[in-house]
């Protein structure tokens, strides 16, 4: 436990308390908790890699319902591994084509291209040229007569699927591809939704909000049930709001979510399911959409709308999704329910890179693929165009290791030999040191920054690698913390569009309301019951009488030059910005910073002529990090673009040549949270297997010798590394 200071201890027992007697129990309850069972219990002496084997780290407690599904699991996936590779259809290359499939890919790229009659699995290796599969496979459906408006797309970023389709016009040289549907989950969702509100009895003038404005939400309906007056510590907004899309994505209920997973809060189930239904109802009410109810409607509405699903099935006779693996149960039975007319369903993905179980993600998803298809094509491409051999041959011990999944044995023409390298050193200092003086080093040999990255399993693991950056003067980047779209003074201009488009919005009142002075959240709540019964506007003679009537009365005209429908987007939001700048400047200090990020969202709107889609848009794919730059000081970066400094879960799908892995010690990577489960400690098997697969060339695996953290005393290398064979890497001394 990291040391408290005399002024931390003074927070803590107060002030004209007995503090003789609150700093036993402070004292005690640290105690107590360092003899809980969530410390991982080590033994006290940290040992050398060649000493130190499997069995000195804590056993893992398997049930047996768990046992019963990994061996169910592992079964499906036994009974694939032997099937042979399915033949090409020559005559269906005899074409003459505009693209020379076979000259553009490997053979198992080939056969994953051209089998697009039934459903097929592609398990795509880290590294194999999963994107040129899809790409190429777009192109082949329309060089073979399919029709664009019929293929359907899915992908986990907008970016990713307009790349793919951009590529696809590119390689046919014409512009057929642009008419193919594609996008995310979530934004093919919102489209469909709203093309079809009228048969499946929606409003087709929902608005969506963000994580940040559901919590807000859940944390109103907390508010206004008293729970935040209770004498016990009631779970707060984010931790509710975790409980509540947990539940939903991974089709279980609120109790069954507590119970395996939350166990503390098992006294809390009826109050946070009274919270759950009164988060529905005010959603319903307010005529406004969460990211989960953009799945769960959608999927509900295929599964009992027979009209519905038909006209899906009927648009869509080809269905593709990128990645697989990361898909939830809902996101399944969407593309499941779609595909089940023609069944012509092609899902790329990799199991070993299944790491985002805490969005939802059901990793079963793509080993269960065969048992929904039955009769499906599996391919395995397993030619890496990333790495060289040498850290093929360490990572793909990791995926040899792993007690769930596909086996895959990636392989390179790139012959070159760099084992990965592994070192321990005394303390954290020193780990950074090493990091930042080899980040010199390739910079010296001529290894641009932008070509190198340190990943971390948290965002924390980095910070005496961040120090040792600045004291050397060497350009970084760090990839987490606040993204520009969840920054305050753009979600009060979004808030201010999100009426305009739905004046029913509840939410969006709430945060614009309590920016004017002498309202609070009892204030904000009352205007909002008047606003609805008077058809989502102020109603201007109730508030005559009140302090900040001037204030309320500008609103109200705001909206009223802003509701022209004569104007576009941009002016719009120009007539936002007048009213609202002064608002900021009299809250905030830093305003003119603030000022330079608003004038980036003004930019973003100029491109839509539909505020409805700009705000759909931004809602669902948010800006990049990239457009916070101008808020950002800028380092001098005529020699040199900044490296990078990311989480794990931030860097999939990216590449570097040179990567380091700080703080590999059991307890950290692994997380200490996952080290009593066996599916959790398989994730992180996989979070690894991500991290180290991210290099091209040069790979570093670094450790303190020890980390004295909450969580106890950790001094053990990741078991992770442990496990592999001595001669996949080199351990440096």
């Amino acid at each position: 436990m990291n040391e408290t200071g005399d002024e931390e201890i003074s927070k803590v027992i107060g002030e004209g308390a007995d503090k003789e007697e609150l700093l036993s129990q402070f004292l005690n309850n640290v105690t107590q908790l360092r003899k809980s069972d969530d410390i991982v219990a080590y033994p006290a002496i940290s040992n050398d890699f060649d000493t130190t084997s499997l069995s000195d780290y804590p056993e893992l407690e398997v049930s047996s319902q768990l046992l019963q599904k990994i061996a169910t699991l592992n079964s499906i996936v036994a009974k694939l591994e032997n099937k042979p590779l399915p033949k090409i259809n020559e005559a269906s290359l005899s074409k003459n084509y505009k693209i020379d499939y076979r000259k553009s890919l490997n053979y198992e790229q080939l056969v994953a291209t051209v089998s697009t009659n039934g459903p097929v699995l592609v398990i795509a290796g880290a590294g194999s040229g999963k994107t040129r599969v899809i790409v190429h496979r777009l192109s082949f459906l329309i060089e073979n007569g399919i029709s664009p408006n019929e293929i359907l797309l899915l992908t986990f970023t907008r970016r990713a699927a307009k790349e793919m389709i951009s590529r696809a016009e590119e390689l046919l040289q014409n512009k057929l591809a642009e008419k193919i549907t594609g996008g995310t989950f979530h934004s093919f969702a919102n489209h469909v939704l709203r093309k079809y509100s009228n048969l499946i009895q929606l409003p087709n003038n929902f608005t969506i909000i963000d994580t940040g404005d559901s919590e807000d939400t859940i944390d109103l309906i907390r508010t206004e049930l008293k729970f935040d007056k209770t004498n016990k510590s009631f779970p707060k907004k984010k931790r509710i709001y975790e409980i509540i899309s947990s539940a939903r994505n991974r089709n279980m209920t609120v109790a069954q979510v507590i119970e395996n997973e939350f166990t503390g809060l098992i006294q809390d189930i009826k109050d946070i399911e009274l919270i759950f239904r009164g988060y529905t109802k005010y959603k319903e009410i307010s005529q406004i959409f969460d990211y989960d109810d953009l799945m769960e409607v959608l999927r509900d509405k295929l599964r009992d709308n027979l009209d519905f699903r038909k006209r899906l099935q009927k648009e869509y006779s080809f269905v593709m999704v990128d990645e697989f693996q990361d898909t939830n149960i809902l996101q399944k039975e969407i593309v499941d329910f779609i595909a089940a007319e023609h069944k012509n369903i092609m899902v790329v993905g990799d199991d070993s890179q299944s790491i985002y179980s805490f969005r939802g993600a059901n990793y079963e998803n793509i080993l269960r693929f065969p048992e929904t298809y039955p009769d499906c094509v599996i391919v395995k491409i397993q030619q890496n165009y990333r790495s060289n051999q040498s850290l093929l041959n360490f990572t793909n011990e990791i995926v040899q290791n792993a007690k769930i999944g596909y086996k895959k044995r990636l392989y390179s023409s790139n012959s070159n030999v760099f084992k990965p390298v592994v070192k321990k050193f005394y303390d954290q200092e020193l780990e950074a040191e090493f990091i930042v003086s080899k980040v010199i080093e390739l910079r010296e040999r001529g290894i641009e920054l932008k070509n190198i990255a340190v990943l971390n399993r948290a965002a924390w693991h980095w910070t005496y690698v961040e120090l040792e950056l600045r004291k050397r003067g060497i350009p970084y980047i760090t990839v987490g913390g606040l993204s520009f779209h969840e920054k305050m003074h753009i979600k009060d201009l979004i808030s201010y569009l999100r009426i305009l488009v739905n004046p029913y919005d509840a939410v969006a009142w709430h945060r614009i309301l309590k920016l004017l002075p002498g309202i609070g959240k009892i204030t904000a709540s009352n205007i909002v019951k008047e606003v609805r019964l008077n058809k989502g506007k102020i109603n201007l003679g109730s508030y005559q009488k009140k302090k900040f009537y001037h204030e309320i009365n500008e609103l109200a005209t705001t909206f009223q030059n802003a509701c022209d429908e004569k104007i576009g987007v941009a002016q719009k939001l120009a007539i936002i910005n007048d009213y609202y700048l002064p608002i900021l400047k009299s809250r905030e200090s830093d305003y003119n910073v603030r000022i330079l990020d608003i004038e980036v969202f003004s930019d973003l709107a100029v491109k839509y002529d539909d505020l409805q889609k700009f705000l759909s848009d931004f809602a669902l794919e948010p800006p990049s990090k990239k457009f916070g730059d101008k808020t950002t000081p800028l380092i001098d970066e005529s020699e040199d673009k900044p490296m990078t400094l990311s989480t794990v879960h931030s860097s999939k799908g990216l590449e570097w040549y040179c990567v380091f892995i700080p703080h590999t010690l059991d307890g950290l990577f692994p997380s200490v949270r996952a080290i009593k489960n066996i599916e959790e400690i398989e994730e992180e098997r996989r979070l690894f297997y991500v991290a180290c697969s991210r290099a091209k060339e040069e790979l570093y695996i670094t450790m303190p010798s020890y980390v004295n953290t909450y969580n106890g005393f950790l001094s053990y290398p990741s078991r992770f590394l442990i496990e592999i064979d001595k001669d996949k890497y080199e351990y440096l001394r």
